[in-house]
């Protein structure tokens, strides 16, 4: 496996490093500064500031955060060094960054059917560049296609990966009880008749859905996804297992929640 010197920055990254999120921010601003004015973004300027370096580096920030918590297991796997696993990561940060990047730029309803596809397109190639960099680096069809399975669950591998890292002791699971709960998530995902599925992130960047009724629908909608997923859950997991379970699937409901309706009031759909 190969690695460049530029890994080690990427570490810093997933580790959530305050140095870089404050040179993130506007002069004479910190990263944990708060307002209570409310900011209304015209979805023109949400799509320019995407490009800008500020926001990049916020965004690689929590982005690179998020995929060492769906990945570690993963990474476990490939047994890697500290420098060959933080060269991956850098990596699967790449290849989100190409979706995050250019999919916020699509919450722009102003693009022409050509500009909208051109940033599709700049999706599928910057993930292809990235899987192609991944393929070479594991040096092995068997270890690429170990990724490529466990990549179709990220979604699932992040709870999930959330939901391990509140557990201690005795009552932590172990890594084939990771996996069955991955692959729990998923499957009842598939088959769950979402109206519009925001677990798909390429909906963030869809105009025709990113509204407010849409999103509610979505939320209660999810209530009853995960009731399902707690109720298949318990043949996996201890009681106290499965009520850490059911707090971590509240905690995700916030979240999304509020992810949803700040896309929602950035792309103007809220209006």
């Amino acid at each position: 496996k190969a690695y460049d010197a530029e890994a080690i920055r990427w570490r810093k990254l997933a580790e959530g490093d305050s140095t870089r999120i404050n040179e993130a921010a506007p002069a004479g601003t910190t990263a944990t500064a708060a307002s209570d004015t409310k900011r209304n973004f015209h979805p023109e300027e949400l799509a320019a500031m995407a490009t800008s370096q500020g926001t990049q580096a916020l965004i690689a920030s929590q982005q690179a955060a998020m995929i060492a918590m769906a990945y570690k297991d993963l990474l476990d796997r490939f047994n890697l060094t500290p420098e060959e696993r933080d060269y991956m990561q850098k990596l699967l940060l790449e290849k989100e960054m190409a979706q995050v990047t250019n999919g916020m730029q699509m919450m722009n309803p102003s693009l022409s059917p050509d500009e909208r596809a051109a940033l599709r397109q700049q999706i599928v190639d910057g993930m292809t560049a990235a899987d192609t960099k991944i393929h070479d680096f594991l040096n092995s069809d068997a270890d690429y296609a170990t990724y490529q399975s466990y990549g179709q669950q990220e979604t699932e591998r992040t709870e999930v990966g959330m939901y391990e890292s509140s557990l201690t002791g005795d009552n932590a699971i172990d890594g084939a009880t990771a996996d069955s709960l991955s692959a729990l998530l998923a499957d009842t995902r598939k088959s769950f008749p979402f109206t519009v599925d925001f677990y798909n992130h390429a909906n963030f960047a869809n105009p025709a859905v990113l509204n407010a009724p849409t999103v509610n629908k979505f939320l209660d909608e999810q209530t009853q996804y995960q009731a399902q997923v707690a109720d298949k859950a318990a043949a996996l997991l201890t009681p106290v297992q499965l009520q850490a379970f059911k707090q971590n699937q509240a905690a995700m409901r916030e979240m999304t929640k509020m992810q949803l309706n700040n896309i929602v009031q950035m792309s103007g759909g809220g209006q």
